[in-house]
């Protein structure tokens, strides 16, 4: 675990392991992104009104791509199908755009093709490695 993930472990007893899946879940959509051929520009990137998870480039058009990551944890025996990007809420998708159209009026991107996507990550319990990883282009 991280840094980060032990203090908010030590701050918030109880919420470490989902500040690892959290954490780990960011990682490994960020290694899909740059093994899909994109640039990953900004991790966390903190506008006025919230956070971007990923904001990568892609270098074939040009197109800039807010990327929203969900990651959850599956415990170990349990069958029943994990969806991350089903916490991807009407409220989520319009916050998103906000982030988006704030984005856009930055001179590094204005005018520039943009896209909204979601990557989610589901790890089983006791596993550093996905179980699975789902990329939904233009999602939002």
């Amino acid at each position: 675990m991280n840094q980060f993930g032990r203090l908010l472990g030590r701050l918030m007893p109880g919420t470490a392991s989902e500040a690892s899946v959290w954490i780990r879940g960011e990682d490994w959509a960020t290694k899909h992104m740059r093994k899909a051929g994109c640039k990953v520009v900004a991790r966390n990137l903190r506008l006025g009104m919230g956070e971007i998870d990923l904001l990568c480039e892609d270098p074939k058009t040009g197109a800039v791509i807010v990327v929203e990551v969900k990651a959850r944890l599956r415990k170990t025996g349990d069958a029943r199908k994990v969806d991350p990007e089903a916490n991807i809420t009407s409220a989520k998708k319009a916050k998103l755009r906000t982030l988006t159209m704030a984005l856009t009026k930055q001179e590094a991107y204005h005018g520039r093709p943009i896209r909204i996507d979601v990557v989610a990550v589901v790890f089983e319990e006791g596993s550093r490695k996905p179980i699975e990883l789902r990329h939904y282009e233009s999602a939002v």
